[in-house]
């Protein structure tokens, strides 16, 4: 592959039909959580004999110490559109795009996109100036559902696990309802997210950086709450992500019940919306990656596969590096941080990855 081009160009170019993470509603939410996005128009051959592929590519880029930054790609570039192996796709992007980056750029992380449907012989990607990172930003698994037949088609295949959770909730009245934009309910909701957070052992974000998600203008994408009820007895609610094609499970969090699981009723509903929507993927967002690893992300699995579908899989996290020195100072750091995570809370996960660990 020798004719590579990468520009600059407008957040606007942005594709987020089939990437929510790949949309300028996720630059403009990153934005807020210190972040400054980019965006590129990446240019090489393509596979199967085309001429050239070009996709546009969100770029974020954060400083960190010594006046050194990092930059991170979400779900991008899709790789496999362009010809060459992984790593020389990798390489060529990475020295075409450093010139066009802020200064003081220590390394490229890439979280690449979901595979072909439920394959794990994921090749590692390996080169000059690749590195591995011991552990993923994003989940390395997920499980998702085709809505393109529509919600009865798709209920169908749920397995007896979420039809058995589905009917013992509404057998006690739980109904759902989306979220009437109030800071109130909103308040209440995030007090159940810490509880879920501090009993399933996963990190909380800040109340502010989930609620800018919902009130976001969505140019591109959407985020909808909606929210599981009692009577009046709030229970729990799931936060979706949405895109023209693409409904993704962000957030969720819910009370213990006795009798059941409201999480399964909020995952019909929000499964059926989506369907509503005229989306084609609804996208669980988490699960045990490609021989296991992500192992803590098992129970996750469980839940989700509950609602039938496929499994896609992914590369692990790689940096692409400009400065070694930097790059090595901060996987220590990063990995000092994990372990006294771990030490501290021996069954906490790094990320929730959509939603508390139900039975």
């Amino acid at each position: 592959m020798k004719h590579v081009t990468v520009e600059r160009v407008g957040l606007d170019q942005l594709d987020a039909t089939w990437n929510p993470f790949q949309s300028q509603f996720w630059a403009q939410a990153k934005r807020a959580s210190r972040w400054h996005p980019f965006a590129f128009s990446f240019t090489a051959p393509a596979v199967n004999g085309q001429r050239e592929h070009t996709s546009v590519v969100l770029v974020l880029v954060r400083r960190l110490l010594l006046g050194m930054r990092l930059a991170y790609i979400p779900f991008g570039p899709e790789i496999d559109a362009y010809e060459g192996e992984g790593a020389q796709v990798i390489r060529l992007f990475s020295r075409a795009l450093r010139p066009l980056l802020p200064k003081g750029i220590a390394f490229i992380r890439f979280d690449l996109p979901w595979s072909k449907t439920d394959d794990e012989q994921i090749v590692p990607i390996a080169g000059r100036n690749i590195r591995l990172c011991r552990e993923s930003v994003q989940p390395e698994g997920t499980a998702r559902i085709d809505l393109t037949q529509g919600y009865d088609a798709v209920r169908l295949n749920f397995r007896e696990r979420a039809r058995r959770n589905i009917r013992k909730a509404k057998a006690q009245n739980i109904v759902i309802k989306n979220w009437d934009k109030t800071s109130k309910t909103f308040d209440a909701w995030y007090a159940i997210y810490l509880e879920t957070a501090k009993r399933d052992g996963f990190t909380a974000r800040p109340s502010a950086y989930i609620k800018n998600f919902l009130t976001l203008p969505g140019k591109d994408a959407e985020c909808h709450l909606y929210l599981a009820y009692d009577r009046k007895t709030l229970l729990g609610g799931a936060i979706i992500l949405e895109t023209s094609a693409v409904a993704l499970y962000l957030y969720g969090a819910s009370l213990r019940v006795e009798g059941c699981s409201p999480s399964y009723l909020l995952q019909d509903y929000a499964i059926k919306k989506a369907c509503d929507n005229g989306c084609a993927i609804y996208d669980f967002y988490g699960i045990s990656g490609p021989f296991h690893r992500g192992s803590h992300l098992e129970g996750l699995r469980l839940f989700k596969r509950a609602f039938g579908g496929y499994v896609c899989y992914r590369h692990q996290s790689l940096d692409y590096v400009y400065k070694p020195f930097f790059r090595v100072l901060y996987a220590g750091l990063e990995h000092k941080r994990y372990q006294l995570q771990r030490r501290r809370f021996p069954h906490r996960m790094s990320q929730q990855y959509s939603v508390s660990t139900e039975e």
